[in-house]
C-alpha cells in the first residue's frame, strides 16, 4: 500500500501536463521509505515525482542518485522588510495591466529561462512556453496575483513585467522580466520599488521573490535591491516511465 503521508497526487500539474505527477514529500523519511513510496507511486500508475528536498540531507541525495532523479531546480528564497515610513517615487513609465498582450506573453517566457520545465529535456519546448502563458493569464486574471505592474517606453511598448500576489503571509513576487531591448535603463529596479510601494501600501512586513539558485544574475539582482537569501530546497525530477 501507498503512504499518502509521503507521495501525493498534484492534480492541477497532472491535468495542465497531461499525464499523472506527484509530488514526494522527503523530510524525515528513510532510505527505505523513500524507495517504498517511489515503488507504489510508480505501481499507481504515475509518471513523474516531484521530489522536494532539504540541500543537507543526504539520505535524499543518495536515492535520487541511485534512482537517475535530476536536480531539476535548486529553489531559493529572497526576502526583504518593508517600512510603512519608507517613501517612493511614482515612475510614470510604470502602470497596470490586466488584458493579455503578446508582449506580455513573450515577457513571461523571458522570466522563466530557468525554469525547471524550460531545461528538463523530457518536455517539449511547447509545455514551457504554455504554462508560462498560463501563469500571465492568471495572473491578469486576478487568480494568482493581485497586481501585475508593466514598465513601458513613450512609445507604449510593453517592456517590463512584475506580477505581485501572495504567499505564505508576505507579499510575492511572481513573474519578473526586463525585454532584451530595455535592459541597462534600472527597468528591473523600477519595477521592485514599485512592488515594495504596493506591498507596503498593503500592509504587508516583508516582499519576497522565489527564483533558481543557477540563474545567478537574478540573484545578484535581488541582492542589489535589499533582498536577502531565506531559504533553499531541491527539487528533483523523477520520471517512472
Amino acid at each position: 500500500m501507498s503512504n499518502p503521508a509521503i507521495w501525493q497526487p498534484l492534480s492541477w500539474d497532472s491535468d495542465f501536463l497531461g499525464f499523472p505527477v506527484a509530488r514526494l514529500t522527503t523530510t524525515g523519511q528513510s532510505a527505505a521509505a523513500l524507495r517504498s513510496a517511489i515503488a507504489a507511486a510508480r505501481n499507481a500508475g504515475q509518471r513523474l515525482l516531484y521530489m522536494v528536498a532539504d540541500p543537507a540531507d543526504a539520505v535524499v541525495v543518495a536515492v535520487a542518485k541511485a534512482t537517475g532523479a535530476w536536480l531539476a531546480d535548486r529553489k531559493v528564497t529572497f526576502v526583504m522588510p518593508l517600512s510603512p515610513s519608507r517613501t517612493f517615487q511614482p515612475v510614470a513609465a510604470i502602470g497596470t495591466a490586466t488584458h493579455y498582450s503578446p508582449q506580455l506573453e513573450s515577457l513571461a517566457w523571458q522570466s522563466g529561462e530557468y525554469s525547471r520545465f524550460r531545461l528538463d529535456t523530457h518536455f517539449a519546448p511547447t509545455v514551457f512556453q504554455a504554462l508560462y502563458s498560463q501563469w500571465l493569464r492568471n495572473s491578469l486574471a486576478g487568480i494568482i496575483a493581485q497586481r501585475v505592474l508593466v514598465w513601458r517606453d513613450a512609445a507604449g511598448r510593453e517592456l517590463g513585467l512584475l506580477t505581485l500576489g501572495e504567499k505564505n503571509g508576505r507579499a510575492d513576487i511572481g513573474l519578473l522580466a526586463v525585454d532584451a531591448v530595455a535592459r541597462g535603463q534600472r527597468v528591473g529596479q523600477q519595477l521592485v520599488a514599485a512592488a515594495q510601494a504596493q506591498a507596503t501600501a498593503w500592509g504587508y512586513a516583508q516582499l519576497q521573490v522565489v527564483t533558481q539558485r543557477d540563474n545567478e544574475p537574478a540573484n545578484r539582482f535581488y541582492e542589489k535591491c535589499g533582498f536577502r537569501l531565506a531559504h533553499e530546497e531541491h527539487i528533483y525530477h523523477l520520471w517512472l516511465d
